[in-house]
């Protein structure tokens, strides 16, 4: 009885990890253990062209070791500002130089000015003329599947697979990008495949003015699939899980098992002695460290206020502000204002590209950690910054409370002035930041990535 393990989502990642990654890579570096242990498991990835696929282990392990940043470039600062929006007007900006260059000086000056003062119009039109696009080709081309999946009227084609009957199937990567859940069903009937499938959170369904584009049908359908695919659930949280069991509920769909599996919070197994330069630079100032994609649901903008008003409010020596993450969806407006904004510009830095090694250097060298997310299933950097020994001024929202329990104080992520008072406090009393220290150091109890990965397999033995 074969267990298999999907590695969809890594085997097309080419950047550092970040939550569902790493949760998938580290489930799959523990299955390669239990494959030199002599336990029956292999691994296998899914195409939409010609279903699954074996993958040898060889290969998921160079895939390992690529995620791990063995060969991810250098970090590199992110301009604030810097996004699709930026993007397009530096393309636009080059093919209007090469046309002005061409034309007499006087000419090709006074266009430049003129184009020049109405460029954010401009690129605005570009991008309305993109979404335009899009929406009519959505609009005469709609997704096949607009209804939540019925198993006993929805036929697809099977295609190849590697499984046999009574094999175990396992997967916890980007599922709704990355499968096709009816053909999963329909190999699940078929096979007599036992399948435990992951839930990160029902975000898209819940909060979906917080996500891209108009997502909460397409999500609703996604869960729907997986109710009827999975025999076993695991969600990251209670939270999450309750929100899950309630969703189903709403849709008709059945309500499998579920369980509550906990994240590691472990970065890095090996910490390495090379540097980044632009990590090296802040290692020697004082910083306040916040580690998440720029989108609008983790609320950079609450900590971007709350600097502007200490700012103006006259106090001095303030931390830096370092984020670290890619620029997400929702925030062109937020990073423009940081460019733009005289007072935050020697405060405020962003990073992407960091290595697990440059990440766990800034989370043992910051003051203390901010994260507030409006919402979220687990909120993985917490973990990590309490298993850093490091403080965060954190979110009370969702699940949150969940893995700082009693070690924080929670604050209403839209509440500035609260914010504001936090960071004030303990950017300055080096005794309050040393007792919260003291507390995380002697009462939290960091969860291994090995450990997370051990319920995982275990699960299949606890059906």
């Amino acid at each position: 009885m074969t267990t298999w393990f999907d590695v969809t989502t890594i085997l097309g990642w080419r950047r550092p990890a970040v939550g569902i990654i790493r949760t998938e890579a580290e489930a799959a570096t523990h299955a390669l253990e239990l494959i030199a242990a002599g336990e029956d498991v292999k691994f296998c990835f899914y195409s939409h062209a010609t279903g699954y696929s074996a993958i040898d282990a060889a290969e998921v392990a160079a895939t390992l070791k690529r995620i791990s940043g063995a060969h991810m470039p250098a970090p590199g600062r992110i301009a604030a500002g810097s996004s699709n929006k930026s993007s397009i007007e530096a393309r636009l900006k080059e093919k209007a130089i090469k046309v002005l260059n061409r034309l007499p000086p006087k000419v090709s000056g006074r266009i430049y000015q003129f184009f020049q003062l109405r460029r954010t119009s401009i690129v605005e039109a570009v991008i309305g003329v993109r979404h335009l696009k899009s929406a009519t080709l959505a609009f005469f081309r709609p997704a096949n599947r607009s209804h939540v999946f019925n198993p006993s009227f929805h036929k697809v084609r099977t295609g190849g697979h590697p499984f046999a009957k009574g094999d175990s199937y396992i997967s916890v990567g980007l599922d709704w990008d990355n499968k096709n859940l009816p053909h999963l069903y329909e190999l699940k009937k078929q096979v007599g495949l036992r399948v435990v499938l992951f839930c990160y959170d029902v975000i898209p369904v819940r909060l979906p003015h917080l996500c891209v584009g108009d997502v909460a049908a397409k999500f609703a359908n996604y869960f729907a699939d997986v109710a009827w695919c999975a025999d076993k659930i695991l969600c990251i949280s209670e939270c999450t899980r309750k929100d899950l069991v309630a969703l189903l509920e709403e849709l008709g769909a059945p309500v499998p098992e579920t369980a509550v599996v906990k994240l590691g919070c472990q970065l890095s197994h090996e910490l390495s002695d090379t540097i980044s330069a632009d990590v090296q630079a802040l290692l020697k100032e004082r910083f306040v460290l916040f580690v998440s994609t720029i989108e609008r649901r983790k609320n950079h903008e609450v900590l971007y206020r709350a600097y502007t008003r200490l700012i103006d409010d006259g106090v001095k020596d303030l931390p830096k502000l370092v984020f670290v993450g890619m620029p997400g969806w929702g925030v062109g407006d937020l990073l423009s204002d940081i460019a733009l904004d005289p007072r935050t510009k020697d405060y405020i830095r962003i990073l992407n590209n960091v290595s697990d090694s440059d990440l766990m250097h800034l989370y043992r060298n910051c003051m203390m950690t901010a994260f507030p997310s409006l919402y979220e299933g687990w909120g993985l950097p917490v973990a990590e910054s309490l298993a850093a020994g490091k403080y965060c001024l954190a979110s009370n929202a969702a699940s949150i409370p969940e893995v700082g329990g009693e070690l924080l104080g929670y604050l209403e992520p839209w509440d500035v002035s609260a914010w504001v008072a936090e960071l004030q406090k303990y950017a300055f009393d080096p005794l309050a930041l040393a007792a919260k220290e003291e507390a995380i150091k002697r009462d939290y109890k960091p969860v291994a990535w090995k450990d997370t990965a051990q319920f995982v397999f275990g699960s299949l033995k606890q059906q």
